[in-house]
């Protein structure tokens, strides 16, 4: 402790300088990163922790760090480094997670434990997982909101400090600290790599950056450690013929099936879906067998061809490639719709009834052009390869 101790200096500004910006720290500064107190607790009984303190023969001042709940529109979107990373709240999505977390750092009286000044801060930090690697990013920021008590080494001169740390099947890719000023005004910033070893069919995996405040004027010159990280997420090798990825399996993927892209591959599963209340959420099969007799029942062999054999196919929804395609349906249906104007729609679907619009459900065919339904079978294969949808996963078709 005594080589970070030695050369920290009183700093004689006033609180209102300390709200001139300076530019992000993102490396550690010169003195070594002083360990954390992993013992250390940040309860709601501060003069507890100060008699604890006491008992120990400590006498001074002492400081620790806990979170707060986050209240709407406590950072305000584009200002300061912690808000513009995730505009202010936090977010999940398939490939990437943004957490952002307010909180305060106390320092109070031993023995007496009263406040006698604060640090309120936020952090943020960005995850992004990728669909075709094992190795993901994590940039973390911290910035300081307000400080409040007396101009005195034990508020001054409070530095930050964060390290990454890997919670499940990783590692760090290039182990480092950052650290700064913990005042408003300056902000602490880092960036890791971390790396998922192979871990088999699928695995969770973990990371994330723990962080402590440290000052030489306390009696417990750092405070416990505080972690800011996003949930578990999972890595696979689930997917024959591609790499290795990872995403965050508790968010439903959603497929957009676009509608200027094959007009009447998505006007087939539009009317589907919409008109007559087939699930827009499927759950994914990687069973081959399933697969076929998904086919081969919405599709039998020697199906009834259109008059022009080769540019025309039969396309069925649900997809099957799903638990919940033609084999596991009850009836199936051929569209036929006849507009009040005397227009008319028809599916071809010959080999199956013309259902009432009132019997819901159930899987439909549709003959469509071959080219287009070829590019949907293949929009949908990118689709489940860079969400990573595996068997049993579900995931929603929307189309647009």
């Amino acid at each position: 402790m005594a080589r970070w101790t030695a050369g920290i200096a009183s700093v004689a500004l006033g609180l209102s300088a300390l709200l001139v910006p300076t530019a992000p720290v993102t490396a550690a500064p010169d003195r070594p990163a002083p360990e954390p107190a992993v013992a250390q607790e940040c309860g709601a009984d501060l003069k507890q922790h100060a008699a604890k303190l006491a008992a120990a023969g400590k006498s001074g001042t002492a400081s620790c760090v806990r979170k707060q709940v986050r209240k709407a529109g406590s950072v305000k979107p584009g200002v300061g480094i912690a808000a513009d990373i995730c505009g202010g709240r936090s977010t999940q999505t398939r490939t990437a997670a943004c957490v952002v977390e307010d909180g305060i750092t106390l320092i109070f009286t031993v023995p007496g434990g009263a406040v006698i000044g604060s640090i309120q801060y936020t952090v943020s930090s960005l995850t992004t997982v990728h669909y075709d690697s094992l190795s993901w990013s994590q940039s973390w920021h911290y910035q300081a909101n307000s400080v409040s008590g007396p101009a005195i080494p034990a508020v001054l001169d409070t530095f930050v400090y964060a390290e990454p740390e890997c919670f499940a099947s990783c590692t760090v890719s290039v182990p480092a600290t950052a650290g700064g000023s913990a005042l408003p005004g300056r902000a602490v910033s880092m960036t890791v790599q971390f790396t998922s070893p192979p871990g088999g069919y699928k695995w969770g995996a973990h990371g994330g950056i723990e962080f402590w405040s440290a000052n030489a004027a306390w009696v417990n010159p750092t405070t416990n450690r505080l972690t800011t990280a996003p949930a578990v997420h999972r890595c696979d090798d689930a997917l024959p013929g591609y790499p290795k990825g990872c995403v965050y399996d508790q968010v439903r993927p959603v497929h957009d099936v676009l509608s200027y892209r094959y007009p009447a591959y998505a006007y087939h599963l539009q009317l589907a879906i919409v008109h007559f209340k087939m699930p827009d959420v499927l759950t994914r099969t990687q069973n081959q067998t399933l697969i076929d007799n998904n086919y081969a029942t919405a599709c039998p062999p020697g199906y009834p061809k259109p008059p022009t054999p080769g540019t025309w196919s039969c396309d069925e929804y649900p997809f099957k490639s799903t638990y919940n395609g033609a084999y596991s349906q009850p009836y199936g249906r051929n569209i036929f719709i006849l507009n009040i104007n005397g227009n008319s729609f028809s599916c071809n679907a010959s080999w199956l009834p013309v259902r009432a619009r009132t019997d819901s459900g159930g899987y439909s065919v549709c003959l469509i052009p071959l080219a287009e339904n070829a590019l949907g079978g293949s929009d949908l294969g990118a689709f489940y390869y860079k969400s990573r949808v595996l068997d049993g996963d579900q995931f929603q078709v929307r189309v647009i």
